[in-house]
């Protein structure tokens, strides 16, 4: 039973809160700012007795000033997620009219959740996370793309630029 509710946990913390492992101490660390790549390990701080700060994106002790939400001065930092959106395939959903060089993987504009459209029905998608709905194309929400547009036909605003930045969830 133990095993068992220690597993639910983990997975709750997964789908609900954002942390990772110190590089330092492998304790769990919960970002409280979340535009700031720069963090503080209050374990590593305490055993050192000197201020402990790592790198959330590439998790490397933290090297130039802060706070900054791009990148640290550590040589290969870089946003995974953000190069994966930059990068990614085009395909084509083919049961809407005229959709053929869309990116193949979006982040959710509510959440920034990484989805991929199954390439088949409308342009919309449901979120795994947040459960908002939201056109894969232009990447407005449901209703507001839907008020120019509909399900099977292009978005008024066409395809939308491959996503530069990713939202940022604020649950309620």
């Amino acid at each position: 039973m133990h095993d068992f509710e220690q597993k639910i946990a983990r997975l709750a913390a997964t789908e609900y809160c954002d942390f990772k492992t110190c590089p330092g101490c492998k304790s769990h660390v919960e970002r409280e700012d979340l535009t700031n790549l720069c963090v503080q390990c209050t374990v590593c701080t305490a055993d050192k007795k000197k201020l402990y700060q790592f790198c959330w994106q590439c998790l490397k002790p933290w090297k130039g000033t802060a706070p900054r939400s791009d990148r640290c001065d550590n040589d290969g930092c870089v946003n995974q997620d953000l190069e994966l959106l930059r990068t990614c395939k085009t395909s084509a959903l083919t049961q809407v009219q005229g959709v053929s060089d869309c990116p193949s993987i979006r982040a959710c504009p509510t959440c920034g959740y990484k989805v991929e459209h199954d390439k088949t029905g409308c342009k919309n998608i449901i979120c795994p996370r947040c459960q908002v709905e939201f056109c894969f194309v232009c990447l407005k929400l449901t209703p507001e793309c839907l008020r120019t547009s509909s399900y099977f036909i292009p978005c008024s605003d066409g395809v939308a630029p491959r996503q530069t930045s990713i939202p940022i969830w604020h649950r309620r």
